[in-house]
Parts: C-alpha cells; sequence; structure tokens
C-alpha cells in the first residue's frame, strides 16, 4: 500500500500571524482542534505539545512571538466541524508563507480550498 500526501502553500505579500489566520478561519466554521495541538520547531524535532482550548490566547501569542516568528516553523491543527475534515497549518519563519496539509478525513473539497484561501487573503494589521 503507498502513501500520499497533499498540501496547499500560501504566500503572503506581507508578514502575517498565526492568531491572524486563525480568526479568519473561524469565520468559516474552522477552529483548533481539541486538544489544542500546536509545535514550534526550535530544535528539529517537530516536538508536537497539546493543551485544552481555555489556553488559546497563550498558545497563539507564543507561537506569534517575535523570537518564534524569525527564526523557527510553528503549526497548528485545525478542525472544521460540519465538514468534519481538518489538518496542520505549518508557518514558515517570517510568516510569509504557510502549508495546509489535511490529515483528517481527507475529503478536501473546492469548497474547502476556498474558504483557506480566503482566510489567506485577510488584510494584515499592521
Amino acid at each position: 500500500m503507498s502513501s500520499r500526501t497533499a498540501d496547499i502553500d500560501f504566500t503572503f505579500a506581507r508578514e502575517i500571524t498565526v492568531g491572524t489566520i486563525v480568526e479568519a478561519l473561524a469565520t468559516s466554521g474552522w477552529s483548533l482542534e481539541e486538544p489544542l495541538s500546536y509545535m514550534v520547531n526550535d530544535n528539529d524535532l517537530y516536538d508536537w505539545q497539546s493543551t485544552t482550548n481555555d489556553h488559546t490566547g497563550e498558545v497563539l501569542a507564543f507561537l506569534d512571538a517575535p523570537e518564534h516568528a524569525a527564526k523557527y516553523h510553528v503549526a497548528v491543527c485545525v478542525y472544521h466541524a460540519q465538514a468534519g475534515t481538518g489538518g496542520q497549518l505549518l508557518f514558515f519563519p517570517h510568516r510569509t508563507a504557510c502549508s495546509f496539509s489535511p490529515t483528517i478525513r481527507r475529503c478536501f473539497s473546492d469548497h474547502v480550498r476556498s474558504q483557506i484561501a480566503r482566510a489567506a487573503s485577510v488584510t494584515v494589521p499592521r
């Protein structure tokens, strides 16, 4: 049996924050997966952590901290309850690009793709 992967890559005109993308996705029914899973790759080990969604604000502040944004990949898991699908959003250093990897029921429709693209086109506050 072979394994297949699918990623969608986004490039932004200027730096974005994880929090901005998560908020934009929330308007289309997306949320951070419970338990809240996140990662800062500061040692090439991709050490995922998890906590309850009560700590969302703290986790987003941690991921968006300047010392992480400039040097490290960070990621969160997102889920769309109505569609029953989700995956990982991986943000690259300097936050001008991210990738979405469907990992939860990979029925990745054009509708889901358009929601992420719309969220990625939000106006980022300066």
